[in-house]
C-alpha cells in the first residue's frame, strides 16, 4: 500500500455534498486502496462490484480485472449511487464468479458487518470504518501477512463473535456497501454512507478464535517453480495408472475437451495424481498438456502453478 487513503486524498467520502464526478473519483480511489494488495503480477485476479436498484431487490454483478491502472469509474458512472445501492468485496476472486471457490487464496483483510456495535471497542481496532445506516457500521482490518479465505474467514467470525457484531456477514464473498454512496432502503430517508476512519498501518495482532475454531494448515507442499516439459503425459498416466480412479484416469487421456466443467476436470487430475503419489513435476507436465488447462487459461505457466498448488492445498486441507 503506497498512499494511505485518508480524509485530504478522498475528501469527498468522509462528507455529503461534493459532486458526483468528485465522490466517482475518491470511490476509485478507494477501491484500489483495498484491492491493490491483491494484484498479482502474471495471475488474473478480479475484484466485485455489486449493485442493486432503489425499489428492487435484484442484484447486478461487475468484475473488474486488477492491475496497476485499474479503474472502475465507468462502471460507477453507469450504476449511479442516486439510483443504484453500491457494494463491493473485500477479497478478490480468481474468476468472474462470487463463489467462495473463486475467493483468492491470498486474503489481506478481515471484515465485519458491525451494526450497532461499537466499532472503536473491538480488539484490534478496525482499519477502515464507515456508517451504513444511522447507527449502523462495517469495518474493515488490514493484516500484515495475508490469510487463506478459510483463515480470513475465522478471524472475521471471532471478531464478529467477540464484540457483537452480525454473526452473518462472515463468509470470504462477503459484499459491504461502498463508502460515498446512499442507502436506498425505503426505512432510511436516503442515507449517505460517510467514512468515519481509515488508517491502513498494516495489523500484526489477531483476534483469539473462538472455542472450537482452528485454523486451518496451507500446503505442506512447498511451492516452487515447476517444469511442465519435464514427462510426457502418457507416460506419467501409465507410471500411475494402477493407483488412479477411473475418472482420474481417463480425463488424463483426453486429448479434447468433453465437459464443460473445466476447472473441476483439472481438479480431479491434480488430485488423482497427487494422492498416487506423482510428483510435482510430473502432475505440471500431465496438466500443462491436458486441453481442460489450455483451453481455458492458454500459455499461463504462473496459473498452472498456482492451479496446482491451490488445488493440493485444498486436499491437504481435507486430510
Amino acid at each position: 500500500m503506497t498512499t494511505p487513503i485518508d480524509d485530504y486524498v478522498t475528501p469527498t467520502l468522509w462528507q455529503d455534498g461534493w459532486p458526483d464526478r468528485s465522490t466517482i473519483k475518491d470511490q476509485d480511489e478507494f477501491l484500489f486502496a483495498i484491492w491493490g494488495p491483491q494484484v498479482q503480477d502474471h495471475t488474473e485476479t478480479f475484484g466485485s462490484l455489486c449493485f442493486r436498484k432503489k425499489g428492487s431487490s435484484r442484484m447486478v454483478q461487475e468484475f473488474v480485472q486488477l492491475a496497476d491502472d485499474m479503474s472502475v469509474i465507468g462502471i460507477l458512472r453507469k450504476y449511479d449511487r442516486h439510483k443504484w445501492d453500491q457494494f463491493f468485496g473485500p477479497n478478490t476472486f480468481t474468476e468472474e464468479n462470487r463463489l467462495l471457490s473463486s475467493v483468492s487464496q491470498t486474503c489481506w483483510w478481515g471484515w465485519c458487518d458491525v451494526d450497532a456495535a461499537d466499532p472503536l471497542s473491538f480488539r484490534p481496532a478496525p482499519s477502515v470504518v464507515w456508517q451504513t445506516s444511522p447507527g449502523h457500521t462495517q469495518a474493515l482490518w488490514f493484516w500484515d501477512n495475508p490469510h487463506t479465505p478459510d483463515e480470513a474467514a475465522a478471524f472475521s467470525m471471532a471478531l464478529t463473535k467477540r464484540h457483537g457484531g452480525d454473526s452473518g456477514g462472515s463468509a470470504a464473498n462477503k459484499l459491504l456497501r461502498l463508502p460515498g454512496s446512499f442507502n436506498h432502503k425505503p426505512k432510511y430517508a436516503k442515507p449517505f454512507i460517510p467514512l468515519l476512519k481509515c488508517d491502513l498501518t498494516p495489523i500484526e495482532a489477531r483476534p483469539r478464535l473462538l472455542r472450537g475454531q482452528k485454523i486451518k494448515k496451507i500446503a505442506k507442499v512447498e511451492e516452487r517453480a515447476l517444469n511442465p516439459y519435464a514427462h510426457d503425459r502418457m507416460g506419467v498416466w501409465r507410471r500411475y495408472r494402477r493407483k488412479l480412479d477411473a475418472s482420474a484416469s481417463s480425463l488424463i487421456r483426453h486429448n479434447s475437451v468433453r465437459a464443460s466443467d473445466r476447472s473441476g476436470r483439472v481438479f480431479a487430475m491434480v488430485t488423482g495424481l497427487f494422492e498416487a503419489g506423482a510428483s510435482l513435476d510430473e502432475i505440471a507436465s500431465v496438466i500443462w498438456t491436458s486441453p481442460y488447462f489450455r483451453e481455458k487459461h492458454g500459455d499461463n505457466v504462473k496459473r498452472l502453478e498456482r492451479e496446482i498448488f491451490t488445488i493440493i492445498a485444498k486436499v491437504e486441507d481435507a486430510e
